[in-house]
């Protein structure tokens, strides 16, 4: 796959500058190795600089162990989803696959382009839905307490573009499969411009979220 040596060359130059930058995501995929595929082929036409993975790669699909493989290969970095942790009290990945889903932590924080990013699965807190419009109180209390310009996750299987105060919240859906109306997707985030594109992978076309 030609994706990480291009990928990687401009990750390292430009993740602390402010030259504008796209950031594939993509999330939930279920141990489904086709839809990431298909993802990851749409990502790259959409000449992204770097691809991050929200949580819930495992369980439900037959390919776990070719999915965790693939995010590995391709350096890209993920948070642990609650199918992961499940995952790991059943032992029936490969030790490596193990170890490696072992090592997800619950949040990522970038700097990218002057914007401080945070990335989760179900939120920082590990519990909780997110839906516009719909911010727990206990994340709301959260958020109040920390700072930082954008938070990304997953979970729903839901895309989503909303605002709580100043943060942003961003959702690409599931590249497994979509809820609420919605295709299966994935999603580029532009920095610092936060123009937020929700893509169907099977047609590589955006998707409208003013449903």
């Amino acid at each position: 796959m030609p994706y990480e040596p291009m990928l990687a060359a401009r990750t390292r130059a430009r993740n602390h500058a402010r030259t504008p930058m796209r950031v594939g995501l993509i999330s939930d995929i279920h141990a489904d190795a086709t839809a990431l595929a298909l993802a990851l082929d749409v990502l790259f036409d959409a000449g992204v600089d770097r691809i991050v993975c929200l949580g819930d790669v495992v369980q439900k699909g037959p390919d776990g162990d070719a999915v965790i493989e693939t995010l590995r290969a391709q350096l890209i970095p993920s948070v642990a989803g609650n199918h992961d942790d499940a995952e790991l009290a059943l032992g029936v990945l490969s030790q490596s696959s193990l170890e490696w889903l072992a090592g997800l932590p619950d949040c990522r924080d970038f700097v990218w382009c002057g914007k401080s990013v945070t990335l989760a699965h179900e939120s920082p807190l590990r519990q909780g839905r997110v839906l516009p419009g719909e911010v727990p109180k206990r994340l709301k209390r959260y958020l109040r307490r920390h700072t930082m310009d954008v938070l990304i996750l997953g979970h729903t299987h839901i895309p989503m573009r909303t605002r709580y105060r100043d943060l942003w919240i961003f959702n690409p859906g599931s590249v497994s499969r979509g809820r609420g109306g919605f295709p299966r997707t994935c999603a580029v985030l532009e920095l610092p411009s936060l123009d937020f594109t929700v893509l169907d992978i099977q047609r590589g076309r955006s998707v409208a979220l003013d449903r």
